[in-house]
């Protein structure tokens, strides 16, 4: 029986994949899976569903079908990692695949989509989309809009209009998914000027005409997700309080994005960024000029390779929603070059077969098919080098995400002044009760931005553990100063004034984390509890009550409330929520186990 070359491109790319990351099986939860998904309760019932699509998601997003896709998976796997890893293997196998047709589609080049998608399979720099089960939740946005480009590109060539209409589907699907989807009329526009149009006017007016339910649909997304978060960008303040000085940052950072696609080596969580604040700098300066002069090859490229010209447009156009023109909390991350290095790898493909086209003019004509020869065995040579080396390092960095404190050390190691970094480990070492350790790295924090609300916030917690109420109270107001409505500090500032009998305070700022955080579980829980303190033990059973339906997983919940009405005579619901607090207690003893945390 004969195998298709199809089959055979779909079989060794799904080997490629598997092999790259099946070392990821053996990795635990860590950086931000923590936020995410194991202390994430909305995604533990189906019954919050309808709640992704009218409110922002955990992190202040809007993705309400990736939280569809979390729910899906607590459903299936609970908190057992295997099942998050086999979910983020077997979108990048998708996405592969996806790149793997669409590039033949519309170059109608074998080895060309091959070459190209095997580079994407293994290229370590996705390592932080896919060995990170959060990141690798929005490689499902990323499927769909590659399927509405596919589909496009289908139509695009027979006119079938099922085709734009399944185009259309998966770019509502893709939106509703990952933000990254909004980059597909101009992916369309590029396509068109690539492969079957010239740029003119009036092409310009017959595309737009074309594009009218995509721009509806981009339009209807834009409108409900600001209805639903209120703000355009993810911050509310651009890099170091500058829109001037984010842009200037940011024509640096995506030097060092090719840089880092070329030499994917010392691949890091968190990135340290100097932030450029002058045009005379000289890292910027050498920066625009490279991207001027790769500038000048996409413009002279459309008359002589619409392929080069396709691969440029591609990676630039993929990285505008990080582009830091709309304020960022991350202004830069290996997990953003996901989709551009598509972009990437097509083009270094591109130039590898390029050996073969060598000008055989002045060689002689008994020679030209020995040199002809010789080419095709550099070229596979250099893609299984290039392939090799990328499985490699994938296989390597996979091992440094094992779990959370190695990845965090690693980290640290490769670049000393990541504040989230060491802001991390310090929560590490807090949970072990190494609170020495814990306290440092929070200091080394906030020395390395004094604008980390979260290690202040870290600072006052340690110091609150280690009953120093008075250094507590001076950490968690100096988060505030940073971030006023960090619901966090307001609820644990409360917590503190309680502990030195301070009930007006504590009413105070646990009321106003309630106010800044409506759903905010432990401020109701504790509020209750300082209200049964003062004696209003109605107030308290209320407050409690709602904590527990806002969050019904946490055993202190039942256990606080419990103690009220054992302290009421209510012997029987005392007891009823003490069996209660103690089956969840031993079933969070179990996770927490199992996360080794």
């Amino acid at each position: 029986m004969k195998i298709s070359r199809n089959s055979a491109a779909v079989f060794i790319l799904a080997a490629v994949v598997f092999i790259s990351y099946a070392n990821i099986f053996k990795n635990e939860f860590a950086w931000d899976d923590f936020y995410f998904i194991t202390d994430n309760i909305h995604i533990r019932e189906f019954g919050s569903i309808p709640s992704f699509f009218t409110e922002p998601s955990t992190g202040d997003l809007y993705r309400p079908l990736r939280g569809i896709f979390y729910a899906l998976t607590y459903k299936m796997w609970g908190l057992d990692a295997f099942g998050y890893h086999l979910s983020s293997l077997l979108a990048h196998l998708a996405v592969t695949l996806l790149v793997y047709f669409i590039t033949l589609k519309i170059t109608e080049k074998n080895s060309l989509s091959f070459i190209a998608s095997l580079f994407f399979a293994a290229h370590p720099v996705h390592t932080e989309r896919i060995t990170n089960m959060t990141a690798a939740f929005d490689a499902y946005g990323i499927v769909f809009l590659l399927l509405a480009f596919f589909f496009y590109a289908i139509f695009s060539k027979n006119k079938l209009k099922k085709y734009f209409v399944f185009s259309n589907v998966f770019y509502f699907l893709a939106l509703f998914s990952s933000e990254e989807a909004i980059t597909l009329i101009p992916i369309l526009f590029l396509y068109e000027f690539s492969f079957n149009h010239n740029i003119n006017l009036a092409n310009i007016k017959l595309l737009l005409k074309r594009y009218a339910p995509f721009i509806a649909i981009t339009l209807f997304y834009l409108l409900i997700r600001f209805m639903v978060v209120g703000k355009a960008g993810r911050a509310e303040i651009y890099f170091n309080e500058s829109f001037f000085g984010a842009l200037l940052t940011t024509v640096k950072i995506f030097f060092q994005y090719i840089l880092i696609l070329f030499f994917p080596a010392g691949l890091v969580t968190e990135r340290y960024v100097k932030f450029e604040a002058s045009i005379f700098s000289f890292a910027f300066l050498v920066s625009l000029a490279a991207l001027l002069l790769l500038f000048f090859f996409f413009v002279k490229s459309y008359k002589k390779s619409k392929i080069i010209f396709f691969s440029i447009g591609w990676f630039f156009i993929t990285l505008l929603p990080f582009s830091n023109i709309l304020p960022q909390y991350t202004i830069m991350a290996e997990r953003y070059l996901y989709l551009p290095s598509y972009g990437f790898c097509l083009l270094l493909a591109f130039l590898i077969l390029s050996i073969e086209k060598i000008n055989f003019a002045k060689f002689r004509v008994t020679q030209e098919y020995s040199i002809k020869k010789y080419s095709k065995f550099a070229i596979i040579i250099i893609v299984l080098l290039v392939a090799s080396s990328y499985t490699l390092l994938t296989i390597q960095r996979n091992a440094e995400w094992r779990d959370n404190f190695t990845l965090l050390s690693k980290t640290a190691e490769r670049n000393p002044f990541g504040t989230r970094t060491y802001q991390a480990l310090a929560l590490h070492y807090r949970n072990q009760g190494d609170y020495d350790k814990a306290f440092s790295h929070a200091l080394k924090a906030v020395e390395l931005s004094s604008k980390n609300h979260h290690a202040y916030e870290n600072l006052g917690t340690i110091s609150t553990y280690t009953k120093n109420y008075q250094q507590a109270i001076y950490y968690y107001n100096k988060s505030l100063e940073i971030a006023p409505d960090y619901y966090l500090a307001l609820n644990n500032l409360g917590l503190v004034y309680i502990y030195i009998g301070d009930f007006n305070n504590s009413f105070y700022y646990l009321n106003k984390a309630i106010k800044v955080d409506p759903k905010l579980a432990k401020a109701y829980n504790d509020l209750g509890v300082v209200y049964a303190q003062s004696g209003d033990f109605d107030a308290g059973i209320m407050h409690i009550r709602e904590a527990i339906e806002i969050n019904p997983y946490e055993a202190d919940y039942y256990r606080n409330l419990a103690v009220i009405y054992s302290y009421l005579g209510n012997n029987a619901e005392s007891e009823s929520l003490m069996e209660k607090s103690m089956e969840i207690e031993s079933a969070q003893k179990e996770i927490k186990e199992r996360l080794g945390r």
